[in-house]
């Protein structure tokens, strides 16, 4: 009774602070990737259009699924997002509770003495993980529910896996004693599959959240290896089928055609081998976060390395050398902090081998990773203090959630808008010319065109190939009335990036209104060809054509503007005068 007693009070205090530490960031704006992906996504407007939304991202289904779903209910209101990505992170949170109970329940852990504990070092491993301030990017930043819900799913895959593989070593490994608390063979089998079958389907949910999910079929056999494997060899039959997941992203990206894959996306400029290189580096920084996450940043300044010998790669290569060997060496005595290390670095790696990426570091990569580090810090705190004082090791585990969740807490606070997340990034990374292209955009949505200008220069000057910022100063000179300027920047922005869709689309504008008519129409179909669903350059040449007569060309182009942004009012209305218009003409 004491022990279920003290589960509920463990869900209860790692849910209650979860909501603490999070409750400043309901009102936090969208950032970055949350307007292409949700405020001007067309694709997830219609929950009942599962076809649209699977296209737009197919190995990202559930997550762009997730994302209609709050859009169906919420609209643009962020305080739906912010709550569905909330409940995630305390999911997650709880399942990470169960993993460590459970994993000090397995046949290698629950003789050590440490599983007498496994109450409070489950709790504290809970409370770790979802006071984190690094997982702020995860949880606040909208679009990043992709990597919390691929560990919500990841980790109930293997919880539910585990708790399958449990009942079938407890009849083996007690099938002859009798006393009323043996699970019966057969039961326990019967109970297990019930378990591996929700192993099964929450692996494949987990691999259609985000691609990191790939490693789980080798956290999997990683976690047989250190907790379930006898003498003899491993039981290949429970793995095998979840390795076959590991075809589900090649598929998807067989059959869709799909280039939206971010492990096979190639960051511009750098190369297999100085990506693995910088990586080094990176996992060195994480490792840092990790323990002590401060001078936090959206968009780290961080150099590109190209050569083993570079002091600062060579240094990180041996030091994370020196950490596996370190896992290595302990295995066969502090299995836990040895796999949980080994959790860390495996889970990592997606995102940090040699694959490239555009960002070589984001702190929302470090989401799942940071499973392992909170189950880690929980453990370390028993062998370092509990073995003397349990009590010892609750007041400092304690007092360091305590200062995890002040920093969250404070971290929540720099999201809350686009300025005072720029001005933080700028401050920290004063080189980088993302960070002043958004804040100009935030100038610019508030009608202060100047400070804009000033901005979009600056990230100009800091990035002269930068065709966003190009083409955002051109739409801020054109507000102003500078149509020179602002074509000048229109131009130089398609010269950069001849594929660039808005910005024909921007200079097809001006032509427009300089009646210059078949530019703005050989403009407006070069934004359509690069673009098939961009609605607004539709609208516009439909338009055209009504002025020209073309009234068949222009229902057609209003009709697919209409059938692209349904929420297009002034396409509806067009389309009606254009209607209006070819009666009257029918009826003379």
């Amino acid at each position: 009774m004491m022990r279920n007693w003290f589960k509920l009070f463990s869900i209860i205090t790692i849910l209650g602070l979860g909501i603490i530490v999070y409750s400043n960031a309901f009102h936090c704006s969208f950032h970055l990737d949350d307007r292409s992906s949700i405020a001007f996504n067309l694709a997830i407007r219609n929950i009942h259009d599962l076809q649209q939304i699977w296209n737009f991202w197919p190995s990202r289904f559930i997550t762009y699924l997730s994302i209609a779903l709050n859009y169906h209910f919420n609209g643009l209101d962020v305080r739906g997002y912010h709550l569905f990505n909330l409940l995630v992170h305390l999911g997650a949170a709880v399942l990470v509770w169960w993993l460590t109970r459970l994993t000090l329940a397995t046949p290698v852990m629950k003789q050590e003495k440490i599983a007498k504990h496994a109450d409070v070092i489950s709790l504290l491993a809970g409370l770790i993980f979802v006071a984190h301030p690094i997982q702020t990017e995860a949880v606040t930043y909208i679009v990043q529910r992709a990597s919390s819900m691929a560990t919500l799913f990841y980790l109930a895959s293997l919880c539910f896996y585990i708790k399958a593989r449990l009942p079938i070593m407890d009849s083996r490994f007690r099938g002859n004693d009798k006393s009323n608390n043996v699970i019966p063979a057969k039961a326990g089998i019967q109970l297990g599959g019930a378990y591996y079958i929700c192993s099964l389907i929450t692996a494949v949910l987990a691999m259609f959240c985000k691609e990191m999910a790939i490693t789980l079929p080798l956290m999997i056999l990683l976690y047989e290896c250190c907790f379930f494997k006898a003498k003899g060899s491993l039981k290949w039959k429970y793995l095998v089928p979840f390795w076959l997941t590991l075809l589900i992203i090649p598929l998807a990206v067989k059959f869709t055609g799909s280039t939206r894959l971010q492990i096979f996306r190639e960051g511009p400029g750098i190369s297999p081998v100085d990506y693995l290189l910088t990586q080094f580096r990176v996992m060195l920084t994480y490792i840092r976060l990790a323990f002590f996450p401060l001078n936090q940043n959206i968009d780290y300044d961080y150099p590109v390395f190209k050569s083993i010998f570079d002091m600062p790669v060579l240094v990180s290569f041996l030091f994370l050398s020196a950490i596996l060997i370190f896992a290595k060496n302990l295995f066969s005595k502090y299995r836990m902090i040895s796999f949980c290390i080994l959790w860390f670095f495996l889970t990592l790696l997606p995102e940090s081998s040699f694959l490239p990426i555009k960002d070589v570091i984001f702190e929302h990569r470090l989401y799942l990773p940071l499973v392992g580090y909170s189950i880690l810090l929980a453990s370390c705190g028993y062998y370092l203090l509990g073995k003397n004082s349990i009590k010892m090791m609750v007041m400092v585990l304690s007092l360091i959630v305590a200062c995890y969740s002040v920093l969250t807490y404070q971290r929540n606070k720099i999201w809350n808008n686009e300025f005072t997340l720029w001005n933080d990034t700028i401050d920290k990374s004063p080189h980088k010319a993302r960070a002043y292209d958004f804040r100009g955009t935030s100038w610019a949505n508030q009608g202060k065109y100047a400070q804009a200008i000033s901005d979009y220069s600056k990230a100009i000057i800091l990035d002269p190939q930068n065709a966003e910022a190009y083409n955002n100063r051109g739409n801020s000179y054109k507000l102003q009335g500078k149509i020179v300027d602002a074509m000048s920047d229109f131009n130089r922005a398609i010269e950069l990036r001849p594929n660039y869709a808005a910005a024909y689309y921007n200079r097809g504008l001006i032509y427009d209104e300089q009646d210059k008519i078949a530019q703005a129409l050989s403009d407006y179909t070069k934004a359509i060809e690069i673009d098939p669903h961009y609605a607004p350059a539709y609208e516009n040449r439909g338009i055209i054509y009504a002025d020209q007569g073309k009234y068949s060309l222009s229902i057609s182009d209003l009709n697919k503007a209409v059938e692209i942004d349904p929420d297009n009012a002034a396409a509806s209305k067009n389309r009606a005068v254009v209607y209006k218009l070819l009666m009257l003409k029918s009826k003379k």
